[in-house]
């Protein structure tokens, strides 16, 4: 294979590069970064460590790995949370994907489709965008912030609800700023519409947590465009991690085949769970139309999440301002036990499961990412784009390659955990 060892993937999450050759239509994504052990560092501590050292995992979806701990853990007590504690765990992880979300659509995604080099271009060659992009991460962190406690490594949630109640006053002053800024997301979806994408369509399976009632986040089934309906605690049976010889990163597959996780899975999976605005301008989408196997929408759908997200944030504020006094913590009992537990990242399903002795100890922890779930995939996308790209030149595929890489979004740091 032609190695490109020198020119590393820019505007990633994180250091990879593809191995390529051309003659074969044969791709690898090399991730070169060393693994951190993540898991046998947490055997031997205290369950209650496990949110707060696994948030540490990652600086930009630090939030969802530690909703997906707690998730784990409450799931191995049997801890039954009240509806305030699930939508304010609720409003966390949209504002975490909102976060992410605008990072990765302006600044890394977006410079490929608006002739701009890089995301530094932005400010002055495209101020409306900067502006744009600036109010939505804003926000993003807002949220996190005043739920979470800080906007990176949260530190209010914990197993049983938060550490802390919260001032209305504040959530009444959050929904206004989140109802005074709605209004750059539907800009932002706008803008992702004129972006002219790669007209490639290459069919595979798509996983989500669905639960049939909302567009879920949190909990539900493991689910796919292919039928699969699976409890959580199955994930081991359905999501299989395998050691590839190119790559730091472990792969994942589901039957020995690769599949996509994320904004597009979700949105292919959940269309009509979508909150009113987002499901309006998907209806009034002039060029695009989902369910889509095209890979490079993934920025599409991730545009479209933002406008969702940033309503049910504002929907689920509104539901705690106009009730009682919430109850933010709940007893329960630390006891032997294991469970998996799961949620929707910003790049898709996160799986997190621990054994617990009868002391509270950390026996055993398995952690499945979204981009191990991802780079399988990424790799089959880029090898379909080489076969239908022979007229090309080198230099105009590889563009297209890199291209597809950025749309994943790929966290490398998570995937080396």
């Amino acid at each position: 294979m032609k190695d490109i060892l020198d020119k590393y993937i820019c505007k990633i999450e994180g250091h990879g590069y593809l191995k390529l050759d051309y003659s074969h239509n044969k791709v690898q994504l090399v991730v070169d970064e060393g693994e951190r052990l993540f898991e046998k560092l947490l055997v031997g501590r205290p369950y209650l460590d496990a949110p707060f050292i696994t948030a540490r995992i990652c600086g930009v979806c630090p939030t969802a790995h530690t909703l997906a701990s707690i998730s784990a853990l409450e799931n191995a007590f049997q801890v039954e949370v009240n509806k305030n504690i699930e939508h304010l765990r609720r409003i966390l992880l949209a504002g975490q994907i909102i976060q992410s979300h605008a990072l990765h659509f302006f600044f890394l995604a977006a410079p490929d489709y608006i002739g701009l080099d890089n995301a530094l271009e932005i400010a002055d060659k495209k101020p409306a965008v900067f502006k744009m992009a600036l109010a939505l991460k804003e926000i993003g962190d807002d949220i996190v912030r005043t739920i979470g406690g800080r906007q990176v490594h949260p530190v209010t949630p914990t197993v049983g609800g938060f550490t802390k109640k919260f001032d209305k006053k504040l959530l009444i002053d959050l929904k206004k700023r989140i109802d005074a800024n709605m209004h750059f997301s539907i800009e932002a979806l706008d803008l992702a519409q004129t972006f002219k994408y790669p007209d490639f369509k290459n069919v595979t399976q798509y996983f989500a947590l669905t639960n049939g009632i909302n567009y879920d986040i949190i909990g539900g089934k493991i689910t796919s465009t292919e039928r699969v309906r699976a409890d959580i605690q199955d994930y081991s049976l359905n999501i299989k991690e395998k050691v590839v010889g190119h790559s730091t990163a472990k792969h994942a597959t589901h039957n020995k085949e690769s599949f996509m996780v994320g904004a597009l899975s979700r949105v292919n999976l959940q269309t009509k769970f979508l909150n009113p605005k987002a499901k309006t301008a998907m209806h009034n989408f002039k060029r695009i139309k989902f369910p889509s196997t095209n890979p490079f929408h993934i920025n599409l759908a991730q545009a479209i999440e933002v406008v969702h997200f940033m309503e049910e944030c504002s929907k689920l504020l509104g539901v705690i301002i106009d009730g009682k006094e919430p109850i933010l913590k709940v007893p329960y009992k630390a006891r032997k036990s294991s469970a998996a537990g799961a949620i929707e990242a910003p790049r898709g399903t996160l799986y997190h499961y621990y054994e617990i002795d009868d002391k509270g100890i950390i026996q055993k922890c398995d952690i499945i990412t979204p981009t191990v779930q991802n780079l399988e995939n990424i790799e089959r996308d880029a090898e379909y784009i080489l076969e239908n790209t022979k007229k090309m030149s080198e230099d105009e595929r590889y563009q297209l390659l890199e291209m597809l890489v950025r749309a994943y979004d790929p966290c490398i740091t998570c995937s080396v955990h």
